[in-house]
C-alpha cells in the first residue's frame, strides 16, 4: 500500500497540472476571442464561430476527465482493499472469490454515491500458477461539465467516463510449521486457561483457512505440546514403548549415586513388575542434551529420553515417632504418593529416638531414608496399596494432554486444547525443547522438513504465565519429583541451593542473561525457529526472560496482564502467520 501511496501522489499532481494549463487555455481562449471580435475581416470570425464550441468542450471536458482521475484513486483504495478480502477467504474458486471480492467493493465504493460499479467487467480470480488473487475492476462516473453546458457534446461521451483499477494481493506461498507450546500449570486454572483455549484454537481456525487458500500441498501444518514440569509425548497405557526412549538402566539419573534407585532396573521394568503402564510423560535430558537438538542414539544414552517416573517414598509408618521422619514426609507429600509399602526388609521401629542421637543418629537417619527411597524390590504388584493413577504412582502428574505432533489435522489440535488441563509446577525450557522437537528434521519425531528449506518457516510460540520453579523443601529429598527428578540428581547442574538460585539456573538453559553462553532460545533461532513469546501476567524477571528470547522484543513478545488480553495477542500473531501482502 505504500508504493500505491506514491502512485496516488503521482496522479494528483498529475490532474492539478491539467487543471493549470485548463486555466491557461481559457485565458487564451479570452484573448483570441477578443481580438476576433475586433476583427473586421468576415472569413475569420466563420472559422472561430466553428472552433470555439470544440476549444470549448475540451477546456470543460478537462474538468470531467480530472474527476475521472481522482476517481481512480478512490476505486485503487477500495479495490485493493477488496482483493485483499478476497484472498484472506478461504475460497479457492473463481466465482466464490468473485462473490466475496464484489461484496467488499460495493461496501468499499458506498461513501461514493456517483460511482456504478460495472459488476459485468469486475473481476477476481485467483491464478494457480503464482497462488495470486487478481481483480480488475471498472466503475462509470457521470459527467458533470460537459452534460450540462453542452448537452450535444456530454451526448457523444455517453453521459458518463468509464474509469478502470488493477490489483493482485498475494497469498502466502511459504509452508509453514507452527509448534504451540502452552502452560498448562497448576495456576493457569480458570480464567488464563479458557482464554487460552479460546485464542488457541481461533488461531488454528485462521491458520486452516490460510492453508485452504494455499496453492500449496500441507502449507500449513501445526504441533501442540501442553506442559508443566513435564511434558505427555505419548498417551501411554501399553506396555509398548517409542524407540527413542530409553529402559533408564545407564541414563544419567538413573544409578549411582545420583540415581534414583541403587541397582541398575528399568523404569519400564518397575512398572511392569507392579502390573502397570508408563503414562506417556518424561524427564529432560541431561546438559547439554536438554537445550539440543541432538537426535536420540542408543549409543549415547545421554541423548536417550527415560521416561518419567515418581518414585514411592517412604512410609510415615516406619519410624512413627521419629519426628524428623515425619516432617521430612510432610514436606513431600509422600502422604500423597505412598503407593507401595516399604517391605518386610524395612519393618516399622516404634521406639523413641529409634536413630539416638547427635550426628549418629542424622547419619544413620539419612541412610535408612536413602535405602528406603532408592529400593526396587519393593516395586512388586505384593506391595501396592491401591489403584495406582495419573494422581497416585508413579505417573503422579503425568495427566497433561498428550504432544499432537506436527499435523494438518485441525480437528485433532482442537480438541487436544479444549481438553487441556492444569495441573503441575513449571518448567518451561522443557516445554520449549519439545516444541522444538515437533519442528525438528531429526529424531524422537523427525516431521518437520530440512532445515534452510526453501521458503519455509519454522515458528515456535512460547505462552506462559509463571517463573521456572523447581520447589526447596524441608524433606530428606530437597525437592519435590518433577521432569527433572529430584536437585540432588544435579539435572540442573546443581545438588541444592535456594528457591532462587534453582530458578536462575532454569532461566539460564532457556536464555542466559550472558550474551554468547549457549542457551535453548540462541540455538533455536540459530536453527532458523522464529520465537513468539507470550507473558501472561508474571514478574519482571521472566519478562526479561521471555522478552530476550523471543526473535524481536518489538514484534515477536507480547505482554498480556490479564486474561482478556491473550486473545488479542494470538490474535496478532495470527495475522503475521498469514503472511499476506499487496503485491502490484
Amino acid at each position: 500500500m505504500r508504493l500505491r501511496s506514491g502512485r496516488d501522489e503521482g496522479s494528483a499532481g498529475a490532474a492539478m497540472t491539467f487543471l493549470a494549463r485548463t486555466r491557461a487555455v481559457n485565458q487564451a481562449v479570452l484573448r483570441v476571442g477578443r481580438r476576433l471580435a475586433s476583427d473586421r475581416r468576415g472569413n475569420v470570425a466563420v472559422i472561430f464561430a466553428l472552433v470555439l464550441p470544440l476549444l470549448i468542450m475540451i477546456t470543460l471536458g478537462g474538468v470531467d476527465i480530472s474527476r475521472a482521475s481522482t476517481v481512480k484513486m478512490n476505486l485503487q483504495d477500495a479495490l485493493d482493499a477488496a482483493t485483499l478480502a478476497a484472498a484472506r477467504s478461504q475460497f479457492v474458486e473463481d466465482e466464490d472469490i468473485t462473490d466475496v471480492g464484489i461484496a467488499s467493493l460495493r461496501a468499499n465504493l458506498a461513501p461514493f454515491q456517483d460511482i456504478v460499479l460495472d459488476t459485468g467487467q469486475t473481476t477476481f480470480r485467483l491464478d494457480p500458477e503464482s497462488g495470486a488473487v487478481v481483480a480488475n475492476a471498472v466503475v462509470s462516473v457521470k459527467t458533470l461539465v460537459a452534460n450540462i453546458a453542452l448537452p450535444p457534446y456530454g451526448q457523444i461521451l455517453d453521459d458518463r467516463l468509464p474509469v478502470k483499477a488493477h490489483s493482485e494481493v498475494l497469498r502466502s506461498n511459504n509452508r509453514i510449521e507452527v509448534a504451540l507450546v502452552i502452560d498448562n500449570t497448576g495456576s493457569m486454572e480458570g480464567a488464563k486457561l479458557d482464554a487460552t483455549k479460546a485464542a488457541a484454537i481461533d488461531l488454528i481456525n485462521r491458520l486452516e483457512a490460510a492453508d485452504g487458500r494455499s496453492i500449496e500441498e500441507d502449507a500449513i501444518k501445526i504441533s501442540l505440546v501442553p506442559f508443566s514440569m513435564t511434558v505427555r509425548v505419548a498417551q501411554g497405557g501399553t506396555s509398548t514403548y517409542p524407540n527413542y526412549m530409553s529402559n533408564a538402566l545407564t541414563h544419567t539419573g538413573s544409578t549411582g549415586t545420583t540415581g534414583l534407585f541403587s541397582v541398575g532396573v528399568g523404569r519400564f521394568t518397575l512398572l511392569s513388575s507392579m502390573g502397570t503402564t508408563w503414562g506417556g510423560c518424561v524427564e529432560g535430558r541431561p546438559i547439554p542434551y536438554d537445550i539440543r537438538d541432538t537426535a536420540p542414539s542408543s549409543g549415547n544414552q545421554s541423548t536417550m529420553f527415560v521416561p518419567y517416573f515418581s518414585p514411592d517414598e517412604p512410609d510415615k509408618g516406619d519410624y512413627p515417632r521419629d519426628s524428623t521422619w515425619q516432617t521430612w514426609l510432610n514436606a513431600s507429600n509422600s502422604d500423597e504418593n505412598d503407593y507401595l509399602e516399604d517391605g518386610v526388609t524395612f519393618p516399622a521401629d516404634t521406639r523413641n529416638n529409634p536413630f539416638g542421637t547427635g550426628s549418629a543418629a542424622t547419619t544413620a537417619r539419612n541412610a535408612a531414608w536413602d535405602a528406603r527411597m532408592r529400593a526396587t524390590t519393593k516395586y512388586l504388584v505384593a506391595n501396592r496399596r491401591a489403584t495406582l493413577t495419573t494422581s497416585y504412582g508413579p505417573n503422579q502428574g503425568c495427566n497433561l494432554q498428550p504432544i499432537i505432533r506436527l499435523t494438518d489435522n485441525y480437528t485433532a489440535l482442537r480438541t487436544a486444547v479444549s481438553n487441556m488441563v492444569a495441573t503441575g509446577n513449571t518448567n518451561v525450557p522443557l516445554g520449549a525443547m519439545w516444541g522444538w522437537h515437533t519442528l525438528s528434521p531429526n529424531a524422537p519425531f523427525g516431521d518437520g522438513r530440512p532445515y534452510n528449506s526453501e521458503r519455509l518457516q519454522k515458528i515456535i510460540i512460547i505462552m506462559t504465565d509463571g517463573a521456572n520453579v523447581m520447589t526447596d523443601n524441608a524433606g530428606r529429598n530437597d525437592s519435590f519429583y518433577n521432569g527433572l527428578g529430584y536437585i540432588w540428581q544435579g539435572r540442573l547442574g546443581i545438588t541444592s541451593g535456594n528457591d532462587s538460585t534453582r530458578r536462575t539456573r532454569m532461566d539460564n538453559r532457556m536464555d542466559h542473561a550472558t550474551a554468547g553462553t549457549e542457551d535453548l532460545c540462541g540455538n533455536m533461532k540459530s536453527a532458523g525457529l522464529e520465537v513468539y513469546t507470550v507473558a501472561v501476567q508474571v514478574d519482571s524477571t521472566a519478562q526479561t526472560l521471555l522478552r530476550r528470547c523471543a526473535t524481536t522484543a518489538a514484534d515477536h513478545y507480547f505482554p498480556v496482564n490479564s486474561a482478556s488480553g491473550i486473545g488479542a495477542a494470538f490474535d496478532r500473531i495470527a495475522g503475521r502467520i498469514e503472511n499476506l501482502r499487496i503485491s502490484r
